[in-house]
C-alpha cells in the first residue's frame, strides 16, 4: 500500500510536470527508487532528461557503472558514459557515429526493445539494469535484474542487446582505457573498490633503490607497459598499504629487507583481495 501511494504521488508530479507524456512506472519499490534518483542523477552525470524530451524515441540503459544513451529525432546519436561509483563521481563519455548508433537502434528493435515489460523477479545478490524508453508522447521505465537468459522472452531479449552494445561499441576497451586514465589510488567501483597504481613515469627522477625494485617487480610478476594498473600488486611498507610511487622515497641505505610475493604464495591470502595480484613487502630502518 505504501508503494502504491508513492508511485500514485510520483505519476501526478510527472504527469503535472512534464505535459501530456504517458508516463508508464510499475508499482515496484526497486524502480521507485530509480525514478525517486533519477533527478540527481541526470544532474551528476550530466544527461538530459527523457520524460521533458521531444525526441521522436530515446532510449536509455543503465548499469552499474555504465550509462549508453541514445537519441532519435531527425538524425540518430548515442554516447556512453563510464564512471566511478563514488559519490562525487569521475566520469568518461564517449560519442558514437551515426552509423554506430544507426545499426545500434536498428539492433534494439530487432531484438523488442520497445515491447520489453518490467520483470518482478528478483534475487539475493546481484545488479540491475534499468531502461528509460521515451517517444513523444511516453515515457516508461522497467528493470531487470541480472538477466538470465533462460528466465523469460524479455530476458533473453535483454541480455541479447546488452551482449551487442558490448559488441557495437568495444564496451570492455573503452572501460580499461577508463579506468587506467585515472590517477593511483583507491576508487569506488560497481559494490566494492578497485585500487589504482603504476610505475613512475620515464621522465622522473628515480632513486638507485627504485630503479632496481622496478625491475625486479616487472620481471618477477609479469608486467609489462599492457598490464592494467588496476592488477599491480599491493604495495606494503613497514606492514602498512602504500603506492609504487612511495617506494622512489628510499635509497639502498634505508632497506631493511625487500619481497616479492607470487599471487599463488599462501601468505598472500593473510592481504585478501587487495593481494590477489602479488604483495611486496618493503621494511626500512
Amino acid at each position: 500500500m505504501k508503494h502504491y501511494l508513492i508511485l500514485v504521488i510520483i505519476l501526478f508530479f510527472l504527469n503535472s510536470s512534464f505535459g501530456q507524456k504517458k508516463i508508464e512506472v510499475p508499482e515496484s519499490g526497486i524502480v521507485l527508487s530509480f525514478i525517486k534518483r533519477l533527478p540527481e542523477n541526470l544532474d551528476k552525470f550530466k544527461l538530459k532528461n527523457l520524460q521533458t524530451s521531444t525526441d521522436s524515441l530515446n532510449i536509455r540503459i543503465w548499469q552499474t557503472h555504465k550509462i549508453f544513451t541514445l537519441s532519435y529525432n531527425d538524425s540518430i546519436s548515442s554516447n556512453y558514459r563510464i564512471h566511478t561509483t563514488s559519490e562525487k563521481p569521475i566520469i568518461s563519455t564517449s560519442h558514437f557515429s551515426y552509423n554506430i548508433s544507426r545499426n545500434i537502434l536498428n539492433s534494439l528493435l530487432d531484438n523488442r526493445i520497445l515491447e520489453l515489460q518490467y520483470e518482478k523477479y528478483r534475487g539475493i545478490d546481484g545488479s540491475h539494469v534499468f531502461f528509460e524508453i521515451s517517444t513523444k508522447d511516453k515515457y516508461k521505465v522497467i528493470s531487470f535484474w541480472s538477466p538470465r537468459a533462460k528466465r523469460s522472452d524479455d530476458c533473453k531479449s535483454v541480455v541479447r542487446i546488452l551482449n551487442m552494445l558490448n559488441k557495437s561499441i568495444n564496451s570492455k576497451e573503452l572501460v580499461d582505457t577508463f579506468l587506467n586514465s585515472l590517477e593511483p589510488g583507491g576508487y569506488r567501483w560497481g559494490m566494492t573498490s578497485i585500487q589504482i597504481d603504476r610505475f613512475l613515469s620515464t621522465d622522473s627522477i628515480k632513486t638507485g633503490f627504485y630503479l632496481k625494485s622496478e625491475e625486479r617487480i616487472k620481471t618477477e610478476l609479469n608486467i609489462t607497459e599492457k598490464t592494467n594498473h588496476w592488477v599491480y600488486p599491493l604495495i606494503m611498507i613497514n606492514n602498512m598499504p602504500a603506492k609504487v610511487a612511495d617506494l622512489n622515497q628510499y635509497i639502498e641505505d634505508d632497506i631493511v629487507s625487500f619481497e616479492i610475493l607470487q599471487p599463488d604464495n599462501p601468505i598472500v591470502s593473510i592481504y585478501g583481495i587487495m593481494g590477489s595480484n602479488g604483495v611486496v613487502n618493503l621494511k626500512t630502518k
